[in-house]
């Protein structure tokens, strides 16, 4: 289960699929169909009914939709609360009994939002980050490390 802002449609997008263990891009390129999307409007954020049609998409039964349903909300909330830019559960596995669980999750999160989100910010590990992107962050400047000797200072969006 994972979401992103797709810029095309303006909105956040959920993505889903049975095809465990597997790249979703290789996915997307090989079996598009395997693929469950649901758009998420902004005005109205995401419906229950939206998650438990993905739920049935995936095949879940009885009390996983229910339990699905609660975790894709959950997944929304932390995702416009907190201005991500990807939100992924990887694996979403069922046990043996039958109960949902979130093995691995990651997140991306837009470093522009990081002003108005003091408690994300604090959980920044700035040991794991370029120490020359870092140092251009003090100044609000974007760095990209190249390989070469050679460097681009560039002024606005596309002049590069």
């Amino acid at each position: 289960l994972g979401a992103v802002v797709d810029r095309s449609s303006r909105r956040i997008t959920f993505m889903a699929s049975t095809e465990g263990g597997v790249e979703i891009e290789k996915v997307a390129e090989e079996t598009p169909e395997k693929i469950i999307k649901v758009e998420v409007d902004p005005l109205v954020g995401l419906q229950p009914f939206q998650a438990r049609e993905v739920a049935f998409a995936l095949g879940l039964k009885d009390k996983q939709i229910g339990q699905f349903v609660k975790i894709m909300t959950a997944a929304y909330q932390a995702f416009v609360e907190n201005d991500f830019a990807l939100f992924e559960i990887n694996p979403l596995s069922v046990r043996e009994n039958g109960e949902i669980l979130c093995v691995d999750a990651k997140v991306g999160i837009d470093s522009n939002a990081l002003y108005r989100l003091p408690k994300v910010a604090a959980l920044r590990d700035k040991s794991q980050e370029n120490e020359r992107e870092l140092k251009a962050s003090e100044f609000d400047l974007n760095y990209v490390a190249l390989e070469g000797n050679i460097g681009c200072m560039v002024n606005g969006a596309g002049l590069a």
